[in-house]
């Protein structure tokens, strides 16, 4: 199922790398991954496109556990983004 994530995260050293990984052991695969400065330099807004066969709820409760992760919050149908423009 494809879906789409919202993060705010801290700018630290390993901070992606740490995303990423998470990403790859909790079954998911990477899409698409957009990442900017926010409005202050040391917090990335991050847009993650995954897809993967596991619960996106549960995956958002995961990434919010990491300790440079600020906040997350998700789409799980991204095609209705899509038919909504």
């Amino acid at each position: 199922m494809d879906s789409v994530m919202f993060l705010t995260m801290k700018n630290s050293e390993g901070a992606l790398e740490r995303l990423l990984r998470t990403t790859r052991h909790r079954g998911f695969e990477v899409q698409s991954m957009q990442v900017q400065t926010s409005r202050t330099p040391d917090v990335y807004d991050v847009t993650l496109r995954l897809n993967g066969e596991r619960a996106v709820e549960n995956f958002s409760r995961q990434l919010a556990k990491l300790v440079d992760v600020m906040t997350v919050s998700s789409v799980a149908e991204p095609m209705q983004l899509r038919s909504a423009v």
